[in-house]
């Protein structure tokens, strides 16, 4: 943790010219994961009727998506590329070939 805590503030001053090692894996796992978070946040939302809980739905909607652009930003500055099943973007954005 205290490494990738290092990473962001040396992305914060600018000296982003390498990620640190594992940085690669770690950052497709957590894009995936807010993938899957996005996922059930969209079950709950089909299925949930009270407006409350409709609400909440939406900020915790909005709070993945914001997250997932900044990951997004982090792949394309490092250069990140995945393997495998690709990590789709948001609103038609495609960073992964």
């Amino acid at each position: 943790m205290a490494r990738m805590h290092t990473y962001i503030s040396r992305l914060r001053k600018g000296n982003h010219k390498t990620p640190p090692p594992n940085s690669r894996e770690r950052l497709i796992e957590d894009m995936r994961e807010v993938k899957r978070q996005l996922e059930g946040n969209h079950a709950f939302f089909a299925l949930e009727s009270d407006e409350d809980l409709l609400d909440a739905a939406i900020y915790q909607r909005e709070a993945l998506h914001a997250r997932y652009r900044y990951l997004l930003r982090l792949a394309r500055e490092n250069g990140v590329e995945a393997d495998g099943p690709p990590v789709e973007a948001e609103q038609g954005e495609r960073w992964i070939s």
